[in-house]
């Protein structure tokens, strides 16, 4: 079973967009098989826009990660908790309930398997592991 949510609105306006933000929503989790069962517009909506063409999300996925598209989970949700934090090693690591030292280890690890270092591109980094989360692969 999987809920799909599009955001609030109101009168009939809102009602109709949150319909179609709901659809696309499902759209996105049974398309990309992700694990996650509850999703709202919210968290899908950006890789909804950059996956519309596939092929070409992919290559933008390749080029952004280099081989750290296929690290562990550790590796990839420190990362991402990372950027998520407004890379502040700290904070990442209180949210992952980890030492900010394995957290930093982890963003060296990650560094090392990317084709650019993290801190030249983060948003591109950023939006290409959500791709990947979304299609159950990180």
């Amino acid at each position: 079973m999987r809920i799909a949510l599009g955001s609030r609105g109101a009168g009939l306006d809102g009602f109709r967009r949150s319909h179609w933000e709901a659809l696309t929503t499902q759209r996105m989790l049974a398309q990309f098989s992700a694990s996650q069962q509850v999703a709202t517009h919210d968290e899908i909506e950006l890789v909804s826009l950059v996956t519309h063409e596939p092929e070409r999300a992919e290559q933008f996925v390749r080029r952004s990660l280099g081989d750290l598209e296929h690290a562990s989970a550790d590796i990839l949700d420190a990362v991402r908790t990372y950027i998520a934090e407004e890379c502040n090693a700290s904070r990442a690591a209180s949210r992952l309930f980890t030492h900010r030292n394995t957290v930093v280890r982890r963003l060296a690890r990650a560094d090392e398997l990317r084709p650019i270092p993290l801190a030249d591109n983060v948003l591109r980094v950023g939006v290409a592991l959500e791709i990947i989360r979304w299609h159950g692969r990180g």
